[in-house]
C-alpha cells in the first residue's frame, strides 16, 4: 500500500498524466491531463483533460482529442476538494475527499437527485485511481479513471 499525507498531495499531482477512463455501458476512453498550480492560490491546482471519445467514423489510434473538461483541485488539511471550472456548473463543488487511510480518500455528494459515492486511491508514486458511482432512482453509473505521466497513471471508473 502506498502511503501519502494530505500535505504531499499537491506536489504528487503536479505535471502531465495519461488517462484511461472506463464507463460502464459505454466503454473506454483515453487522453491526457495536466495539473498546474493556480495563479492566484498556491494550494489550488488547475486540472485540464483532453480525452478522445471513440467515433464510428474514425476508430484509428491517431484520433485527436474531442472532449475537454477542467476542474480545480483545492487542497485541505484532510484531503482535497474538486470544483468544476467550466460550463454551467463552474465554481460548484463536484467531490470532497478526506483521508480514511494512508492512501485512500472517500467522498459522498448529493447533486439534485443523484448520489455520488467516490473513492480516490493512491496506488503508487506514479498511479492513482478515482472510482465513483452515481445513483438515483433510475440509474447506477460506475466510473473509473486511471492517469499516468510517463510511468504515472490514473484510472477513473464510473458506474451508471
Amino acid at each position: 500500500m502506498y502511503e501519502i499525507e494530505a500535505k504531499e498531495v499537491l506536489s504528487y499531482f503536479l505535471g502531465s498524466w495519461k488517462v484511461q477512463r472506463v464507463i460502464s455501458g459505454f466503454g473506454e476512453i483515453t487522453g491526457q491531463a495536466t495539473f498546474q498550480v493556480n495563479g492566484e492560490h498556491e494550494q489550488y491546482l488547475d486540472f485540464q483533460e483532453a480525452m478522445t471519445l471513440p467515433s464510428a467514423q474514425n476508430k484509428s489510434q491517431d484520433q485527436k482529442p474531442n472532449a475537454f473538461r477542467t476542474y480545480q483541485y483545492r487542497m485541505t488539511n484532510e484531503g482535497f476538494d474538486i470544483f468544476f471550472s467550466d460550463g454551467a456548473t463552474k465554481g460548484d463543488l463536484f467531490l470532497s475527499f478526506a483521508f480514511t487511510q494512508a492512501s485512500i480518500l472517500t467522498s459522498h455528494h448529493l447533486c439534485i437527485k443523484d448520489h455520488y459515492d467516490a473513492t480516490f486511491e493512491f496506488l503508487s508514486a506514479d498511479q492513482f485511481e478515482l472510482s465513483f458511482s452515481v445513483v438515483d432512482l433510475k440509474k447506477i453509473i460506475p466510473f473509473r479513471q486511471h492517469s499516468r505521466e510517463r510511468a504515472r497513471s490514473c484510472a477513473f471508473l464510473a458506474v451508471i
